[in-house]
This record gives structure tokens, sequence and C-alpha cells, in this order.
């Protein structure tokens, strides 16, 4: 078992195997930085004995550090269990929750009766790139004619169209009345809220024909996209409406 004393208070244990021999050791030191940086409340220091030279942990404990802790930082790490004979070096990382901010870049080596006092330079992690959500797919800021519904050739003086804007609305002509509606968008999947339209009254035709577009729309689930071509599709794969795209 390892113990971290971090300027004099004992915060935090960690059991560690280690090579067992006799009686423990005591190894202690500073760690500091360069940077001018306050650490968050919730920063911890950790150290770590490890072999050398591969690295394999061998004890360590983490220990809170206070809120008014300055650099640099004094500890000293008890191991309860002397390691073999062989090289040791010291790795110290200072972390918040979950983000590492400050380790050496190698581990310190030891002397070999690994009592003296040890001086570790942390330097300063870089932070982890914030994930850039995919592209869009080249759906958006399109007008598309409606060419069929339900596999049937779709009709009128005035075709049903489709856009969606930028920030996935959807509006267009459904045969007879204007529409808009919610989208929701991602590489390979799209679906459609309720659409609500105008109450403008047209041939029985149009309107049968425009209340099957408005049904297809909201059983979408996907797409196929296919040069000037676009399908959408319901769960099962099948095309619910074929669309191409209007001479720029």
């Amino acid at each position: 078992m390892s113990f971290l004393r971090l300027v004099g208070i004992i915060f935090a244990c960690l059991f560690v195997t280690a090579p067992a021999l006799a009686q423990g050791i005591t190894l202690s030191g500073t760690v500091t930085y360069r940077e001018r940086i306050a650490l968050p409340p919730d920063a911890q220091l950790r150290i770590s004995l490890v072999s050398l030279p591969g690295g394999a942990p061998v004890a360590g404990a983490s220990a809170d550090i206070p809120a008014k802790g300055q650099i640099p930082l004094a500890f000293s790490l008890n191991v309860h269990r002397q390691p073999a004979a062989g090289a040791y070096g010291l790795v110290a990382e200072i972390r918040s929750g979950e983000n590492l901010l400050f380790r050496n870049a190698q581990p310190v080596p030891l002397q070999p009766d690994l009592t003296h006092r040890v001086e570790i330079m942390v330097q300063k992690m870089p932070r982890s790139p914030t994930p850039v959500p995919p592209p869009l797919p080249a759906l958006t800021d399109i007008v598309w004619n409606v060419t069929s519904i339900g596999g049937r050739p779709a009709i009128g003086p005035r075709p049903p169209t489709l856009s969606i804007a930028a920030d996935l609305r959807a509006s267009g002509h459904g045969g007879c009345n204007n529409y808009f509606a919610e989208t929701s968008l991602s590489e390979t999947e799209l679906t459609f809220g309720p659409a609500a339209a105008t109450r403008m009254a047209c041939e029985p035709d149009l309107m049968a024909q425009e209340s099957a577009y408005f049904a297809a729309l909201a059983a979408v689930t996907g797409f196929e996209l296919e040069g000037r071509s676009l399908r959408l599709l319901d769960a099962a794969g099948i095309p619910l409406i074929g669309l191409v795209r209007s001479a720029d």
C-alpha cells in the first residue's frame, strides 16, 4: 500500500502491488511547473513509482491539492513494500476530474538507494481538441422538385418542392399549399416533423397528392443522394419520395 502526503497532510491512499521485499521506503520531493496558472478546485496530484526503462507502474497514490496550494507542491510517498533491486523513476500528474493538466514527459530517475529528494518539473498537457461534428450531407439550401410520391409520378402544373435550410427548417410547396416542418438530419438519417401548411383548396386529385406527400414526409427516416437525384426512404429502405435538384 502507498500513501501520499501533500503539504504535510495525508489526503488519499491507493494500493498498488509491488515486488515484495522487506521494509517500506519513503520517497519525497517537490512538483512544480513554469506556467502561472491557477489550478481548479478539484485538482489532484498523483505520484507514481515506475520501473525503468519500461515505465511499468510499481506503486502510486493521489492527493487533493488544497485550494491555497502553491507550487512547488511538496510530497511524501510512503511505499510500504520496498521494490526489488532495479532502476526506478517517478512520474507526477496533476488532474482535474478526467482531464490531465500537467505531467512530466519522462520519469525522473531515482538513485539506487531511493532515499533522496526528487524535484519533478511537469509540463502543461495540450487539451484534447473539441470533436468537430461531421458536416451535414449536401441536402441543405437546395430546392428539390418532387418527381414521385409512393412510386407514382407527381402531377399538377406545380409539382411539390422541398428545401431544407441550414437551420434544418424544411419548407416548400405541397402541390396546393405552402408548408414548413422541422427536420433532423445526420450523415445517414433524415426525419421530418409534422408539416404545417396553408389552407387553400385545390382540385381533388391535387389535394389527395398533397395529403400523400405530407404522409410520406412523416414516414421518412433516411435518404439516398446520387448526383442530382434524391430519394427519401422509410425505415425499411423503401423509397417514399423521389426528387431532383432544381436547375440553378
